[in-house]
């Protein structure tokens, strides 16, 4: 078989199933782009984002605070 004859029956086909190849396209591309927009924006936020050191939290002081906070008025022996 000659290029030319798999180029005629690739355009008989599509043009015979075009409904069924825009579902396809639409089902398969939009999760597709959905998942470069989401990797393109989680790529721009780790660019421009604070550096680790900056965001660090002290986590034991943090649990003191909310002990402190909570500690007289809670009963806890039901």
């Amino acid at each position: 078989m000659d290029l030319n004859a798999l180029w005629t029956l690739a355009v008989l086909l599509l043009v015979t199933y075009w409904p069924i190849v825009v579902v396809a396209l639409v089902l398969v591309g939009g999760p597709l782009l959905g998942c470069v927009i989401v990797a393109a924006v989680g790529a721009v936020r780790a660019g421009v984002s604070r550096p680790e050191e900056a965001r660090d939290v002290d986590v034991a002081a943090f649990f003191e605070e909310q002990a402190a906070a909570v500690g007289a008025g809670r009963n806890d022996s039901i």
